[in-house]
């Protein structure tokens, strides 16, 4: 049986290990690919995202050493493919209100960073989704070894996927997220996998505390932990107006999640299909899975 900690300690466990054993490929770098050293200050920031998304090839922007990015207005949307490698580096807003990245098209791989204090009301783009870090356009973000916390919107407070669009998380933490309606950490209308990370204190004014999902859901060794939502407090797939898609959990542990009145605290589940491979769901209130409109096979209680 898992402990409410063991997937946080497993997730970095892992990022300590790919940080001592990763050798590069000896593989010829692309001649329009290029590293960006990004100085600590927003414009330089800004700078260098327009720059790597005016070239070809995939850039890479390495960001100042456990700098805090304090943004006052809206990052330029990623609309081709970056790595912005953190190096623990804090994005976070401190004026105005806004989402702190939105990956339009594009393609972001994120590392080692925290996005915090996001605000996806005064956003340009689809201002309702995506407090921390927006998803659309069929683009693709990955999210690794980083912190998605304290962020809002109307629905997925840490990090909106749209439809058509995909998102993988690893070895992260998302965390203290809320949304005024579904997906207070997460929520997902394309395809959205989470492996080795934690999903915890999250709030949904709606359904999925953790997590709501109308796409394609795969989690892996995670713990969605001490979510909060009017339904579904750790994992809603669907919610009361629109119907689930698929959602595989394995190996996870969803616990002290809470919901209101008699609905489901552990996993809501209207009309989709939902797969549990060894993985616990106890400890919620009101109770697990019991109320939930659509069975969830494996779920006791």
């Amino acid at each position: 049986m898992f402990t409410r900690a063991f997937s946080v300690r497993t997730a970095h466990l892992l990022c300590i290990g790919m940080t001592a054993t990763v050798v590069p490929l000896a593989l010829a770098p692309s001649a329009s690919a290029k590293t960006h050293t990004v100085a600590c200050s927003q414009t330089a920031l800004r700078t260098a995202i327009t720059q790597a998304n005016s070239t070809p090839g995939t850039d890479t922007l390495k960001l100042t050493a456990r700098c805090t990015y304090a943004l006052t207005s809206e990052l330029p949307s990623i609309t081709s493919p970056i790595v912005i490698n953190g190096n623990h580096a804090t994005l976070t807003r401190t004026a105005g209100s806004f989402r702190i990245l939105t990956v339009n098209g594009g393609n972001l791989t994120l590392r080692k960073t925290t996005i915090t204090n996001g605000n996806a009301a005064g956003s340009a783009i689809l201002s309702s989704d995506g407090g921390g870090i927006l998803v659309t356009g069929n683009g693709t973000l990955t999210v690794d070894c980083s912190v998605i916390r304290d962020n809002t919107a109307a629905f997925g407070g840490g990090i909106g996927v749209s439809s058509g669009s995909q998102a993988h998380v690893s070895e992260s933490v998302v965390r203290d997220n809320s949304s005024t309606q579904n997906g207070g950490g997460l929520v997902n209308n394309g395809t959205l996998t989470v492996r080795s990370s934690q999903i915890s204190r999250n709030t949904a004014g709606g359904a999925g505390g953790g997590v709501a999902s109308v796409g394609t859901l795969t989690i892996t060794t995670s713990n969605l932990v001490d979510n909060t939502a009017q339904t579904g407090g750790g994992i809603a797939n669907g919610v009361p107006t629109l119907p689930g898609g698929t959602a595989t959990v394995s190996l996870s542990n969803i616990s002290q999640n809470q919901a209101a009145n008699n609905n489901p605290g552990g996993i809501y589940n209207n009309n989709g299909t939902v797969t549990l491979q060894s993985t616990v769901v106890a400890g919620n209130t009101p109770n697990n899975c019991s109320t939930s409109p659509s069975p969830v096979p494996g779920c006791v209680g």
